[in-house]
């Protein structure tokens, strides 16, 4: 759901950068859910995933498009932790790092 969501928000931002007539690199759509990167990278595919909502194949054309990359991210190396997880000080500080808050 949540893979489905940012894939949309970064259509859009694309989108408007090009009316903007600004480049910009492919982004890269990172996720720690294994099962997510193997059915939206095409590398998985049986009788279960037949039943997945319309939404969640709108990931799988971008990534086909070569619109967007995805790519796996280890939990231990999750960002998105500080918005969810009561993390110590040095954790903290390399989530920030991550997405370029530290210094």
């Amino acid at each position: 759901m949540a893979l489905s969501h940012a894939a949309q928000e970064t259509a859009w931002l694309r989108s408007l950068q090009s009316e903007l007539e600004k480049e910009s690199s492919k982004p890269t759509l990172l996720c720690n859910n294994s099962g997510a990167v193997s059915i939206s990278t095409g590398q998985s595919s049986s009788a279960r995933t037949r039943h997945i909502d319309i939404r969640h194949h709108f990931v799988k054309e971008k990534i086909q498009e070569g619109e967007i990359e995805m790519r796996q991210v280890p939990s231990a190396d999750n960002a998105a932790d500080m918005f969810t997880k009561a993390l110590t000080p040095s954790r903290l500080a390399a989530c920030m790092k991550v997405i370029g808050m530290a210094a």
